[in-house]
């Protein structure tokens, strides 16, 4: 089954190699009917010279070269006749310097005027390379597009003396050039349409696309919440018993891991029952949190230390500051060090797995309207594909994980009115800076 890119993509190249074959087939159309009426011009002309020039016996050809008046008068009756009869531009007589003999035009030069075009149609003629007739390509003169032939003139001796010019204005280019003014605008008017069908249905695309994203997201959305209320449910007993027998252990020996065993059995009962409302009423992530003035400073300090507790054993170097200034923020404490743990054990993770020193740290820019909390690692990185599919819901790069730790960070941030977002530059540096505003949303 094609995804939807490649359908899209399959569809355009089809569109356009529809709509090139349909213009091919236009201009092909053009060409032929071009040379087919070209050709049968070609015919008619070469069949009015060679008719015309058995009305020329070789005893007046030689008088006309000789500039006999009485064979030019006849000659002149006689190619009037011609051009009348085939509708001609003009006929005319050429001797072999080019010098008119005889010709039809009202006010005629001594010498053809378009020798320089038509010179080598004649020569061939004299020096023998054409024996019958020949032909000239369309030209234009005086806005006028003709074409010529010229067939060989013969005297007593055999040889060619002269040569008679036939000339007919091309009626039929006036509307060839029409048909082609209207295939240049049947193209273009084409080409335009297949661009404004391939946009619009790249919008409906892009629309059905992003349903089915929704859909999808639904239907995760509700598996997700089925998953989250079996667990909750299976993990709620292990955890009270696993707090009970640490205040019982804090009681008689007043260690300091009981205590710590106990807060944390605490945070993870409260991740789960927020995670138990959540996917018991669709809503927020926030349930069991409360809004309240938060010194992030000391909160860096004390997620900082957690996290170098959890990884006694492995050398961790911090890439913030080692001490921040107070900076007070309403905000969920809560979900918000639930977040920032996630991400820093996220970039942990990232550093052992791309065999590098652990390098992790959280930075914050304070401003009028916001704080940014940048959290940093130098582990593997992510590439512009990971990048785009990083908060989808049950997506990981990992080879373990649920998957969903990026995506309920966001949920979380976007809860309290904030912003979540992921940069990376692959095996350099990922940054996930989550931007919250001073007055923080209920």
């Amino acid at each position: 089954m094609f995804s939807g890119t490649r359908k899209f993509v399959l569809i355009a190249l089809f569109t356009a190699l529809l709509i090139t074959l349909v213009n091919l087939a236009w201009w092909f159309y053009y060409a032929e009917t071009r040379d087919l009426l070209d050709d049968q011009l070609d015919r008619r002309l070469s069949a009015i010279a060679l008719s015309a020039s058995t009305a020329f016996p070789s005893d007046q050809v030689d008088q006309l070269a000789a500039d006999s008046l009485e064979a030019y008068l006849r000659a002149i009756e006689t190619l009037e006749q011609v051009r009348a009869a085939d509708s001609l531009s003009e006929a005319f007589i050429l001797d072999e310097n080019y010098r008119y003999l005889a010709t039809t035009a009202l006010e005629p030069d001594s010498t053809y005027f378009l020798t320089e075009l038509n010179g080598p149609c004649v020569d061939s003629l004299f020096f023998g390379e054409a024996s019958k007739a020949a032909l000239t390509p369309t030209y234009e003169t005086g806005g006028l597009y003709l074409k010529s032939v010229f067939v060989p003139l013969r005297g007593d001796e055999g040889f060619v003396v002269a040569v008679l010019g036939v000339e007919a204005n091309v009626g039929y280019f006036d509307s060839l050039s029409e048909l082609r003014q209207n295939l240049y605008l049947a193209t273009g008017l084409s080409l335009l349409g297949g661009i404004l069908l391939g946009g619009l249905f790249l919008l409906l695309q892009r629309h059905i696309n992003r349903t089915e994203q929704q859909l999808f997201l639904g239907q995760t959305h509700a598996h997700l919440g089925r998953m989250v209320a079996v667990v909750a449910h299976e993990l709620r007993n292990p955890l009270m018993i696993i707090r009970a027998s640490a205040e019982r252990l804090q009681s008689k020996t007043e260690m300091p891991e009981a205590r710590y065993v106990i807060e944390e059995v605490d945070r993870l009962d409260g991740i789960v029952t927020g995670y138990l409302d959540f996917a018991r009423s669709g809503g927020t992530l926030l349930t069991g949190d409360t809004r309240e003035s938060v010194d992030l400073a000391e909160m860096v300090t004390k997620v900082k230390k957690h996290l170098f507790d959890k990884h006694l054993n492995e050398q961790i170097e911090w890439l913030g500051g080692s001490s921040l200034p107070a900076i007070y923020v309403e905000t969920y404490p809560r979900s918000l060090r639930q977040v920032l743990l996630n991400l820093l054990f996220n970039g942990v993770e990232s550093c052992r797995e791309a065999a590098k020193p652990t390098r992790v740290g959280i930075d914050i820019v304070d401003s009028r309207q916001s704080v940014q909390i940048t959290v940093i690692d130098q582990g593997h990185g992510l590439t512009r594909k990971e990048l785009r599919k990083v908060f989808a819901p049950f997506y990981s790069t990992k080879s373990y994980g649920s998957g969903l730790g990026l995506y309920l960070s966001r949920r979380i941030i976007h809860e309290m009115g904030g912003e979540l977002g992921v940069s990376s530059e692959p095996n350099v540096e990922t940054l996930v800076k989550i931007t919250l505003p001073r007055q923080t949303g209920t």
